[in-house]
């Protein structure tokens, strides 16, 4: 199957640009960007149903509202526990 869009990420010296098909994404308009995020969300679900794209990781992506850590380590293994909570 043919790709539908090339995504490319440009980093380094004073080229940086992220672009779709060779056209920067501040081209886009908005209805074209929620097009392809339509598609990426459809690409997304079938990732994580062929286990190549975890669902934590889809989850990753908003930021949480909550972050809370054991100040004290664990007297077995030394390994502390911490707790993020998101709330969407």
């Amino acid at each position: 199957m043919q790709p539908k869009y090339k995504i490319k990420l440009t980093e380094g010296c004073t080229a940086f640009d992220f672009s779709i098909n060779n056209k920067s994404i501040s081209e886009y308009k908005e209805e074209e960007l929620n097009q392809i995020l339509d598609y990426l969300f459809v690409k997304v679900k079938e990732g994580i149903k062929e286990n190549t794209i975890q669902f934590s990781d889809v989850v990753h992506l908003f930021q949480p509202n909550d972050f809370r850590y054991d100040k004290l380590n664990c007297e077995q293994c030394g390994d502390s526990v911490s707790t993020t909570t998101w709330e969407i």
